[in-house]
């Protein structure tokens, strides 16, 4: 019951108890229209609501910053309602950019109310949705409330930057032809080395330099095969490691990495497998193509940095889940009790590239004090870890956010040994 019931009650036992103590018959009259008026808006109240709300959402499945169309449907399967109000509640994350989300009007049995509105949402997974229904009588005297829920999926991915081609060079690859050197000879493009002349050898492949240079004999030119590789994405998503600024939250930009290197790879041929680590083991077994394309992006929209005690370092990491001698990319800020771990890895044979999103940077860059001593401490601190780690024999990365991946990476590479250039082309 609302406030104006209680004030209309009291103006009547006001009036008659004035009429009364006045012995006045004008004044009992006084409180009859109110009085009418209080027994049609009972007689008038909303019954026990029976509604049936439903909710369409196109598309279902989108990247971060797609208009998305709701259609919210509200059916009267009850008595007439003299004035119904309803406000859809958004999720959070979730905007409204444009149409009618809320409306009040009379609703009469089986009748339809229909809102229509355009949102945008961040990156993550919706299915929890609320509509809040008021039913008033005509004189708003009472009003009943209810909360509807709704849950249709909504699953929004990252949008990520397309990368250039990325030339990894794992100790392994599996037997179908793609763009990785397999260091065996075979048909290919890059030169290999050269092996005496046999029967059935195509002309176009014969040494005429190093056959002029002997009596009798001639060589063919073998070429390095060209195969495709088990590639194996591990995102960190532990809390401890996460930075949350204003600006956002540096996980983030790990999603977005993770899914510029897979689509990558899957793009080259390669077989494909993603290991979300921390809040749990959110796990993508290895494929091939668009649909393993599809799978990842879904694993990463659902992916949330959260605490998970047993998972405080990478020391429970499941590294025998991606297949022996395979490539292993690291996407995590890291803290120095994970070199043991990416140590581990390398020496059970695995090729491990580590990309870390800049922590001391990212936090830095609120109100852009590098010049302060403790940032310089912070950073020392860090490079001395990262420094560790490239003596375990892994590629590392260390990518300030600001930047695009695609510069880290180039950067990187060209302040590296030739040696450890296992990306964009480079051969041990």
């Amino acid at each position: 019951m609302k406030l104006t019931l209680f004030l209309v009650i009291g103006l009547i036992f006001a009036i008659v108890i004035l009429g009364l103590a006045s012995l006045q018959r004008d004044v009992l009259v006084l409180a009859i229209p109110l009085i009418v008026y209080l027994f049609a808006a009972i007689a008038q109240r909303p019954d026990e609501l029976n509604l049936k709300v439903t909710r369409e959402v196109s598309p279902d499945y989108a990247p971060q910053g797609t208009p998305i169309t709701v259609r919210l449907t509200v059916l009267n399967q009850g008595a007439a309602i003299d004035e119904l109000t309803i406000q859809d509640i958004l999720p959070d994350g979730v905007r409204k950019l444009d149409g009618k989300s809320s409306a009040t009007g009379y609703l009469e049995s089986q009748g339809i109310i229909e809102l229509e509105y355009t949102i945008e949402a961040i990156r993550g997974e919706y299915r929890a949705y609320e509509t809040h229904v008021y039913a008033r009588d005509f004189l708003n005297f009472f009003e009943t409330p209810h909360i509807y829920r709704t849950s249709p999926r909504l699953l929004i991915h990252p949008r990520y930057p397309k990368l250039n081609r990325i030339k990894i060079r794992p100790p392994q690859t599996r037997g179908f032809a793609g763009p990785i050197s397999a260091r065996q000879g075979g048909t290919g493009i890059d030169f290999w080395t050269v092996r005496e002349y046999q029967s059935g050898d195509p002309q176009r492949q014969i040494n005429w330099k190093l056959a002029a240079r002997s009596d009798h004999e001639l060589f063919t030119n073998i070429f390095e095969q060209e195969r495709v590789a088990d590639v194996g994405i591990i995102l960190d998503s532990r809390e401890r490691v996460n930075v949350v600024t204003d600006q956002g939250s540096l996980f983030e930009f790990g999603v977005r990495a993770a899914a510029s290197l897979a689509e990558n790879f899957l793009d080259d041929g390669n077989r494909v497998s993603l290991l979300i680590y921390g809040s749990g083991l959110g796990r993508v077994f290895p494929g091939y193509g668009r649909f393993q394309r599809e799978r990842i992006l879904k694993a990463l929209s659902r992916a949330r940095p959260e605490v998970n005690f047993a998972l405080e370092t990478l020391t429970n990491l499941p590294t025998r889940f991606f297949p022996v001698k395979s490539q292993i990319v690291l996407i995590s800020p890291l803290i120095p009790e994970d070199i043991p771990v990416v140590a581990l890895m390398r020496s059970h044979g695995y090729s491990v590239i580590v990309i870390s999103p800049d922590p001391i940077s990212y936090e830095a860059g609120i109100d852009g004090d590098f010049s302060s001593q403790a940032y310089r401490i912070a950073y020392a601190e860090r490079d001395l870890m990262l420094r560790q780690i490239r003596y375990t024999g892994a590629q590392v990365i260390n990518w300030r956010v600001d930047q695009p991946l695609e510069m880290a990476i180039g950067v990187a590479l060209s302040r590296q040994p030739a040696a450890l250039h296992n990306i964009r082309g480079g051969k041990p």
